[in-house]
C-alpha cells in the first residue's frame, strides 16, 4: 500500500524546562487486513558533544484505537512500553505509547545525529491530523536549567506545534545552516566542474 507521509523530516525544537531539538518523519500505510500501519522517524538534531540522549519516545492522542500485535523499533537499546518513562504531565496525552531505552537509559539512549525507526499497527483508521508525539531528554541540559525536558510537538487541524521550553534559549542543532548549505552547493559545482574537464580531456 502507499504511505502517505503527513510529516516530512520536520525539525522540531521545545520542551517544559529547556529546550531540546528533533526532526520527524510520520506516515502511514493500510495492510492487507485492514489495519493502520504508523511508521515514524526520529532523529536526535541536537548538536553533537551537547549530551543530550533521548530515552524516551511516544505517540498519543490516538483517538480510542487498539494495537494490533508489538511495536516494533530497528534499534536494540530500545524496548517497547504501553507507558514509556516520563511521559506523563507536560501536556502529554494520557494513551501515550511508545519506547524506551533499555537501562542504562542514559548510555543507551537516542544521542544526537542518531535515528530511530518505529512501525506500531492499528486495529483501524487514525486521525493523522490530531496525534501528538512525545520525546524526554535526561541529558545537555544548559547551566541553571532542570537535568531533563519533555519535547511534546501537538497536531491540531494537520499542523503540528512544539511546546515551548522556558530555560536556556534554543539549543545548537546538526541541521545544516543555509551558508554551510551553500557552501556544499558551490564545492558540489566545482567538483562537477573537474570531474568535466577530466572526461573532456580523456576523450
Amino acid at each position: 500500500a502507499h504511505a502517505a507521509t503527513f510529516i516530512n523530516h520536520q525539525l522540531y525544537c521545545g520542551g517544559n524546562t529547556f529546550s531540546t531539538c528533533a526532526t520527524i518523519t510520520a506516515s502511514t500505510t493500510t495492510d492487507g487486513a485492514g489495519h493502520t500501519v504508523l511508521v515514524l522517524l526520529v532523529t536526535n538534531s541536537n548538536a553533537v558533544g551537547s549530551g543530550s540522549t533521548f530515552t524516551a519516545i511516544g505517540v498519543g492522542n490516538l483517538g480510542g484505537v487498539s494495537l494490533v500485535g508489538t511495536p516494533t523499533d530497528n534499534s536494540p537499546t530500545f524496548v517497547y512500553s504501553s507507558s514509556p518513562n516520563g511521559l506523563s504531565g507536560a501536556g502529554i496525552a494520557s494513551d501515550v505509547i511508545g519506547f524506551n531505552s533499555t537501562p542504562p537509559v542514559s548510555a543507551n539512549g537516542l544521542l544526537p545525529g542518531q535515528t530511530i525507526t518505529m512501525s506500531f499497527t492499528f486495529s483501524g483508521p487514525i486521525d493523522t491530523s490530531n496525534l501528538q508525539f512525545a520525546i524526554h531528554d535526561q541529558g545537555g541540559a544548559p547551566a541553571g536549567c532542570d537535568a531533563s525536558t519533555k519535547l511534546v510537538v501537538t497536531g491540531s487541524g494537520g499542523t503540528y506545534t512544539a511546546n515551548t521550553g522556558s530555560c536556556g534559549g534554543t539549543p545548537p542543532t546538526v541541521t545544516p545552516e543555509p551558508a554551510s548549505m551553500a557552501l556544499f552547493g558551490t564545492g558540489l559545482l566545482g567538483l562537477g566542474g573537474i570531474v568535466a574537464r577530466r572526461r573532456k580531456n580523456v576523450a
